[in-house]
């Protein structure tokens, strides 16, 4: 079967890629890793934590002053790596190597944390080790590809279920709807629809959410409509961010612990350690969960990455098959990815906007499950059946202008009044911004910062940052946002010295990736584009341009979104977009970046002084 053979072989060529970019990495010069962000070196320790006996029962006995390690707390003088939260780190010293995972990034300090799996092998004498020149490295793993594996024989050992996700994924399944009468006075009419075709589907259906749409309220009410028919819902997404906050929203709906369970540690799980409607496991099996008086055994939803589904190379959801998926963040799913939860239900609900974030998949191969999202794939193939929520219960008609014109050919209206406070508000740095009377300001500048970092956008973030403050804004209504890890440092460090927040606060306000922005929303946004010059990243020119990325960030804000960058970024574009050779993705996100310049309210900063009106 065609579905099974480019599977195999889509996974084994995920792997290939990761391992060529990961052999093609570390065999840069040093010089090179450390300035692009794959290597930290001269590091110290500032402490340790060790375990007072044997972490699990899969580590051999230590004796004498022999522990094993439980937290590294490390400083760095210049963090600029792109590492983040979860990622898989070699911490070494001579012949001292530790395999760990990357716990809490700050400004100039990590944690590490020894996972269960590696905690066996990281030994440490506690009384003597070096406190100074340590390095840190990435790691090359393989999980992914053994997990989607497990997902691969599932279907290989059921030619059944193969033929029906190989007839869904090629457009050739016939989807009918049952005729219902479904309609709440909470939701709007293309809300309706949604729930209404999500219930009466026979295989799928498809939810195109733009920006601030109630799509995750509508996943809430369709959630809720399963589980009081005793359906068995799992929630699923791109990352546990997603899930998590679609749990909240249905939690509000059902307010019942035994209804909802979130599967996950304890560091994926932020958003709802303090939610008293949602029950946290490490993994539940089916057999564990049928006839268990902890769990409501009609109308269940569980929450998870499409991995956990994965057995037995994961060993969190056994023997489970639901009633419904539903996938949010659909358009950030690879196929490979979304059948490892496709092929764990009857019905599969698609919810996304192939207009906002990709997933990250190889490019320029000839198998058809890399072509894009599953999201697209099932929006290019089954047009008909999309369903758009069209009403931004978020973005005002000043705010939704822009884009609309880009992206979603004037489709969405806005139901959000235009506020305008911020014009008269008291301000000491940059009231040429503040109180402009534009809800979207484009601030294009002449400094010249480093690689994927920008201290001008830093400090002027967090000047304008205090002034809001000074106005009365609570910190939890400003979001700050850069495509780079860097940056997003930068601007914490320069939070701190400014005197906005210090290090044990710098939590309560959003600094961090436009990724980890999909989904949210604040009254003012800051979007520091960071880069001063693209073309020194080369390699990376299509991950800048990204439409789909500009488009996230300039959709959060509720009153006010601010976009800060160097004059350079537009310059490029007019000077390349025409060159032969070009790809075509590459034009079609610099033409973006184009229009947007084109479309924006913009204030450019010569220096110290400030040119408006153009």
């Amino acid at each position: 079967m065609e579905l099974i053979q480019n599977l195999s072989n889509a996974i084994d060529l995920q792997q290939k890629r990761q391992d060529e970019d990961y052999s093609e990495m570390v065999a840069k010069p040093l010089a090179e890793r450390v300035a692009k962000g794959h290597t930290l070196t001269n590091l110290s320790i500032s402490k340790i934590d060790f375990y007072d006996g044997m972490p699990n029962s899969f580590c051999p006995p230590v004796f004498g002053n022999q522990k094993f390690i439980d937290r590294i707390y490390i400083h760095c003088k210049n963090n600029c790596s792109r590492y983040r939260e979860g990622t898989a780190l070699m911490f070494s010293n001579g012949n001292l190597n530790f395999k760990m995972e990357l716990e809490t990034d700050k400004i100039d300090d990590f944690i590490l944390h020894s996972g269960d799996f590696d905690v066996k092998n990281n030994i440490l004498d506690s009384t003597n080790y070096p406190k100074s020149g340590w390095e840190l490295n990435a790691v090359n793993q393989n999980i992914t590809q053994r997990l989607l594996k497990a997902s691969w024989q599932r279907l290989y050992d059921n030619p059944e279920l193969a033929k029906k996700m190989e007839m869904m994924l090629n457009g050739n399944l016939y989807n009918g709807y049952d005729s219902l009468s479904f309609s709440r006075g909470d939701l709007n009419d293309s809300q309706n629809t949604a729930v209404r075709k999500a219930l009466g589907c026979s295989h799928f259906s498809i939810i195109q959410g733009p920006p601030g749409t109630g799509k995750t309220y509508t996943i809430a009410k369709l959630c809720a409509k399963l589980v009081e028919q005793g359906l068995k819902v799992f929630i699923t997404g791109p990352t546990h961010t997603a899930i998590n906050n679609c749990l909240i929203a249905v939690a509000k709906d059902l307010k019942d612990k035994s209804k909802i369970v979130k599967i996950g540690e304890k560091y994926q799980a932020a958003e709802i350690l303090d939610n008293p409607w949602i029950t946290r496991k490490t993994r539940l099996s089916y057999y564990s969960y049928v006839g268990n008086n902890n769990f409501s055994q009609m109308g269940f939803v569980i929450g998870a990455t499409p991995f956990a589904l994965c057995f037995p190379a994961a060993k969190k959801l056994e023997a489970w098959n639901f009633d419904y998926i539903i996938i949010d963040e659909a358009a950030q799913v690879s196929m490979p990815l979304a059948l490892a939860a496709m092929t764990s239900g009857k019905k599969v609900i698609f919810v996304g906007d192939h207009m906002q974030l990709d997933p990250i998949i190889p490019k320029n191969t000839d198998n058809w499950l890399f072509g894009s999202s599953v999201f697209k794939r099932m929006v290019d193939l089954y047009p008909d059946q999309v369903v758009l929520l069209n009403q931004s219960y978020r973005l005002n008609k000043n705010l939704i202008d822009i884009p609309n014109q880009l992206f979603y050919a004037g489709k969405i209206s806005s139901c959000c009044p235009i506020k305008d406070d911020f014009k008269d508000f008291l301000c000491r740095s940059h009231p040429e911004i503040i109180n402009h009377s534009s809800n979207e300001l484009l601030i294009i500048h002449h400094d010249f910062g480093a690689l994927g970092r920008s201290p001008f956008e830093a400090e002027m973030i967090a000047d304008m940052v205090l002034d809001l403050l000074y106005n009365g804004v609570n910190l939890d209504h400003i979001g700050i946002i850069s495509p780079y890890r860097a940056q997003i440092r930068e601007i914490k460090r320069a939070l701190v010295e400014k005197n906005v927040l210090n290090e044990d606060n710098l939590d309560s306000i959003f600094v961090d990736t436009v990724e980890r922005m999909q989904g949210q929303e604040k009254d003012y946004i800051f979007f520091s584009l960071a880069n001063c010059n693209p073309e020194e990243v080369e390699d990376r020119l299509d991950f800048f341009y990204s439409p789909n990325r500009l488009n996230v960030a300039i959709t959060r804000a509720h009153i006010k979104c601010i976009t800060l960058t160097n004059e350079k970024i537009f310059k490029i574009c007019r000077e390349r977009i025409g060159l032969p050779g070009i790809p075509e993705d590459l034009k079609k996100g610099m033409k973006a970046f184009l229009d947007f310049e084109e479309l924006s309210t913009k204030i450019e900063i010569e220096d110290e002084n400030v040119t408006t009106g153009w």
